[in-house]
């Protein structure tokens, strides 16, 4: 399977080099629009954590909506101190959001000094393929070998 032509790889942040603030993980005006998609799947990469900060997938009815919580216990994790290096995984299925709300965000809590971590949405599969990758993956970044 060409992971490139079935699932839309969308970053959360402009750099993981770049530390997290307490905010929405794409900012409002840039929410992830979930249309197409089956699932959407959220892989959080940490890097070195100096607080316990939360991560909470929230869904809103438009890019620049209101972020409203999907479910406490199954969209949202708090991180210890000293879980660097570890990974978050959430799998949401998109039919299951609310009505008309079908954006997502990653909303970033409790951060009080330098923390960091790359938080990548992974959409998919896609209702129609191929899909078609945004700026971050461009076509000469995706390599194929199908000998």
């Amino acid at each position: 399977m060409n992971l490139a032509n079935t699932f839309k790889f969308v970053p959360g942040q402009t750099s993981p080099e770049d530390a997290l603030s307490s905010a929405d993980y794409p900012a409002s005006g840039s929410y992830i629009d979930v249309t197409g998609y089956q699932w959407a799947n959220v892989v959080i990469h940490l890097g070195a954590l100096a607080d316990a900060i939360t991560f909470e997938i929230k869904e809103a009815e438009a890019t620049n909506g209101t972020a409203d919580s999907i479910d406490t216990t199954y969209c949202k994790h708090t991180c210890a101190a000293n879980d660097d290096d570890e990974m978050i995984t959430f799998a949401i299925e998109t039919a299951k959001l609310s009505a008309d709300h079908h954006f997502l965000t990653c909303t970033v809590a409790e951060v009080s000094g330098s923390n960091y971590a790359d938080i990548m949405f992974v959409l998919g599969p896609a209702r129609h393929q191929p899909v078609t990758q945004s700026d971050s993956l461009p076509s000469a970044s995706q390599h194929e070998h199908a000998g």
